[in-house]
């Protein structure tokens, strides 16, 4: 989604039959030598990655920001008990709002580099890594999205050995990857350090009521309100999936041409237990296309190239895609689509999209038919 909410569901996978020799064990035939990859300016191994990450930046990596640092450790992903020589590096990423953000860490003898991009296309490797993998494997991960998250697992042997693990959470739109690379890997298992970095279903990316109250978890939906400060707003809303009104807050509030009090993001509020709790985030790529609610409680956050919406997953727990399709552009001006549509808020009944422009601009037609969400302002 580009800026999407983070529910605190992600998850990974279990290795299994890897390298017999040299690195552990191994499907047949050794890969050939590594190939370089641009990968969107991310070129560099692991191990050069870990070099760049410090003082010594080489472009396009530039240090992370404090900002950028807490989104990575207290957000995305947790640095495993024990890492020593953390660095935090950053990339811009050319026409897009998005960063590729990195940690790297070195850990029981092991470099490792860990990546994180927040908006990237479906199941993106952002790893800059381009080799001729001697096997593959793929599972799911404990922890991370209730222990539902695929990952996808990579091991070369050669002159160097390099495990790989890529996962992405669908529901939020946030590609991931840990990598290390060493001499040896025999009987090295990259799933169980993916899995120590977990976050926790507690942790919430984006919520500035999180950071006003210093706590996860409130009594009412007036006691998040109270944190709210002149010229934030809130507003109830009617979310399919959830029994009751959802409280959207925000801290960023503009008049829409219809005149209603608008906003491009909000934390979605809701009661999980005897607690409230946030339950997600989710953005809009500008004014131009403020957050609306459907008829059926359909929460609508498109993008000028992709049609999003949200819905309550089916324990009311955290937001999930409804239907996600995307608009994408060849050299040549061709248009492409791609994505999913989901009849109801269960992801057993995802159908992948395969229509053209007309179907495309079709689905737009619901989110222009839907009522622009209105915010009561605190003065």
């Amino acid at each position: 989604m580009k800026k999407k909410y983070f529910a605190g569901v992600i998850a990974l996978l279990t290795m299994t039959a890897m390298i017999a020799a040299g690195c552990g064990k191994t499907s047949e035939g050794a890969g050939e030598a590594p190939v370089a990859s641009d990968n969107g300016g991310a070129s560099e191994s692991a191990s050069m990655a870990s070099e760049n990450a410090g003082t010594q930046l080489a472009n396009p990596w530039r240090a992370a920001t404090d900002e950028e640092i807490d989104q990575i450790t207290n957000g995305f992903f947790n640095i495993p008990e024990g890492a020593t020589n953390l660095k935090y590096s950053a990339m811009d990423i050319e026409g897009s709002e998005y960063t590729l953000l990195q940690a790297t860490f070195d850990l029981d003898g092991l470099d490792y580099t860990a990546r994180v991009e927040y908006g990237a296309e479906e199941y993106a490797d952002i790893s800059g890594m381009n080799y001729e993998w001697t096997s593959t494997d793929e599972g799911k991960l404990a922890g991370w999205g209730y222990g539902n998250m695929d990952a996808k697992f990579y091991r070369y042997v050669g002159d160097e050995c390099v495990d790989l693990c890529t996962w992405y959470d669908i529901e939020i739109g946030i590609a991931y990857s840990l990598s290390t690379v060493a001499k040896d890997l025999e009987g090295f298992d990259i799933q169980a350090v993916v899995e120590s970095m977990y976050p926790g279903d507690e942790v919430m990316l984006d919520d500035f009521i999180k950071q006003a109250a210093q706590k996860e978890t409130f009594e009412s939906y007036d006691e998040v309100i109270s944190y709210l400060t002149k010229g934030q707003g809130y507003a109830y809303i009617k979310v399919k999936g959830y029994d009751g009104d959802v409280l959207a807050v925000t801290d960023y509030v503009y008049k829409n041409d219809d005149k209603t009090n608008a906003t491009i993001q909000a934390c979605l509020y809701g009661k999980v237990g005897d607690k409230v709790k946030n339950l997600g985030y989710v953005s809009t790529a500008g004014t131009a296309y403020p957050l609306a609610l459907g008829a059926g409680g359909e929460l609508y956050a498109c993008n000028p190239h992709s049609y999003e919406v949200l819905v309550l997953n089916p324990e009311g727990t955290g937001l999930m895609y409804k239907d996600d399709i995307s608009e994408s552009y060849d050299p040549a001006g061709n248009a492409t689509y791609s994505g999913f549509t989901r009849e109801t808020n269960n992801a057993d009944n995802t159908v992948e999209f395969t229509g053209g422009e007309e179907e495309y601009n079709k689905y737009w037609e619901n989110y222009f038919n839907a009522e622009v969400i209105n915010f009561t302002v605190v003065e």
